[in-house]
């Protein structure tokens, strides 16, 4: 067990290479936790559609002790999350063992002997949960291929020089492997299924994630889901496991229907100005928000002012109703210009009234009332949200998030990791491990474009 254990620990660094999209970094407790206003949550906010979380096994007949596994971990994950909020109204989560209705299924739970892809052989992964996917996808390789290699290249002081992909892949598919017991299964099970729920290794200050306690960090003995885990999962879904709509931009030259906030939740509003060809473009704007309705429209009762024009950055923010108020304005096209607000709703309303003010270079005015626009409404996690602070929480607008260098670095090691392995497989087509390690080297792909991929979550749509 514990010659497994280290062998899985050496190997296991890379599993899940697809989520290391670094959701929060805080490098140690005195430094902020730095959050986008979309969380890492990737397509989860599709997957999840409701309050029951239903997880489908579809094929294991060979090995139904696995199905007890995936339950068991299932079960582990809803139960931490019920005693960690003190919320037994919280949404089920469910295992499907081969269901009639596949439609049901939120995501899948398959458990496979070793992996198809070179580059997850390669990369010793023993378990991996795709972020892009339509469904959550769990894959939990149960052969201890690793100790198969390894053990080859203890009796063979030339077997890694020698290697071909040829004989590498033989050994890998071909050759029978110990198969990790109950403990290391349910373990990798555990980890990777808090991935689907969201969840990102931790950022450790020393970068060995082998001595990080909680369920996501790699040490094998460590099963206890940490309460901190638990909280970045109600921080990432605010609202559960709902599907929401988003407030959108509102277009003040078409109609708008009403938005709809939840309690607790940062959300990014955008007022999008219209322009028309022929006419001076849009230069400033003066937004005023009455949370409970007007019945005057005069901008000077409003509660929460924004100006953003002429030159002049001015916020008022009275009534308690929102926090952590930014402004931005930008251009969503060559002509288009936007106002971004970002905030987080802290006092419940329903029908809130605004008036917007436009300017125009040539300092004309036009003024637009907007009719029971916005509406704020509990969610599941939204006294939580409010109340529970573990971390110096900060919130950023993408445009000035400090975590974005750290997001692009990496973005860049996954891809670094990605190139130099399959570079490596293509010249184990033609030469040894020896020869391929000294003509390629993983210091050799270097960041040389000027724009690299950041593995981000999927941009939702704003309509």
């Amino acid at each position: 067990m514990l010659g497994q254990i280290a062998i899985v620990l050496s190997l296991i660094v890379v599993a899940v290479v697809a989520d290391q999209s670094a959701l929060a970094y805080s490098p140690n407790s005195s430094q902020n936790e730095f959050l986008d206003f979309q969380p890492y949550t990737g397509n989860r906010l599709l997957i999840f559609n409701d309050t029951q979380i239903d997880y489908c096994i579809t094929n294991n007949q060979e090995n139904p002790i696995f199905n007890h596994i995936a339950a068991n971990a299932i079960k582990t994950w809803h139960d931490r999350i019920v005693e960690v909020t003190n919320n037994p109204f919280v949404w089920d989560m469910t295992l499907h063992v081969y269901p009639k209705d596949e439609s049901v299924c939120d995501g899948f739970v398959n458990y496979v002997d070793t992996p198809d892809p070179t580059l997850f052989q390669l990369s010793g992964v023993a378990g991996f949960s795709h972020p892009l996917t339509p469904v959550a996808n769990v894959t939990i390789y149960t052969d201890d291929y690793q100790s198969t290699l390894l053990n080859m290249a203890q009796n063979d002081d030339d077997f890694w020089n020698t290697l071909t992909l040829e004989k590498f892949e033989d050994i890998v598919k071909n050759k029978d492997h110990k198969q990790f017991d109950y403990d290391v299964i349910n373990r990798i099970t555990l980890h990777e299924i808090g991935h689907s729920l969201s969840l990102n290794h931790p950022v450790t200050s020393d970068g060995n994630l082998q001595n990080s306690k909680g369920i996501m960090g790699y040490n094998m003995s460590y099963n206890q889901i940490e309460d901190d885990e638990v909280i970045q999962i109600v921080k990432a879904y605010p609202n559960g496991f709902s599907l929401h709509t988003l407030p959108g931009s509102i277009k003040l030259d078409e109609p708008n229907r009403k938005q709809t906030v939840n309690l607790g939740e940062v959300t990014n509003l955008t007022i999008e100005l219209p322009y028309r060809e022929g006419k001076l473009h849009p230069e400033g704007l003066e937004l005023y928000i009455f949370p409970e309705g007007t019945s005057s429209q005069k901008p000077e009762f409003a509660p929460i002012k924004i100006l953003k024009t002429n030159g002049m950055n001015h916020l008022v923010n009275d009534g308690e109703y929102l926090e952590d108020i930014h402004v931005s304005m930008t251009h969503w096209d060559t002509f288009s210009k936007v106002l971004s607000v970002q905030f987080k709703v802290v006092k419940e309303f329903e029908n809130a009234d605004m008036i917007v003010i436009a300017h125009s270079v040539g300092g004309f005015e036009k003024q637009w009332f907007l009719d029971n626009v916005m509406g704020v409404k509990q969610a599941l996690f939204s006294n939580l949200l409010l109340d529970l602070e573990t971390t110096d929480y900060t919130y950023y607008l993408m445009s000035t998030n400090p975590n974005r260098n750290f997001e692009e670095q990496q973005a860049f090691k996954t891809e670094q990791k990605e190139l130099y392995n399959q570079a490596l497989a293509e010249c184990l087509k033609d030469k040894n491990m020896k020869k391929c390690n000294a003509d390629i080297l993983f210091d050799d792909f270097n960041q040389d474009k000027d724009e690299v991929s950041i593995w981000m979550p999927i941009n939702l749509s704003m309509n």
